[in-house]
């Protein structure tokens, strides 16, 4: 149960992060591919999920 709540908090400080830089301003360079990168955890993390059984 802790790993599945590490991941989720992880993923949403991540995306919190990202949606907190004003759209008008350039983020940084270290945001160029993190968008693709946290699309990839939450699929594999939605993927950990269903083999643990926490979804159906």
């Amino acid at each position: 149960m802790k790993e599945v709540q590490r991941r989720i908090a992880y993923y949403t400080r991540k995306v919190a992060e990202v949606s907190s830089i004003h759209p008008a301003k350039k983020p940084p360079r270290s945001h160029t591919y993190r968008h693709g990168r946290l699309m990839v955890y939450k699929k594999l993390m939605f993927q950990e999920f269903k083999k643990q059984g926490y979804i159906k």
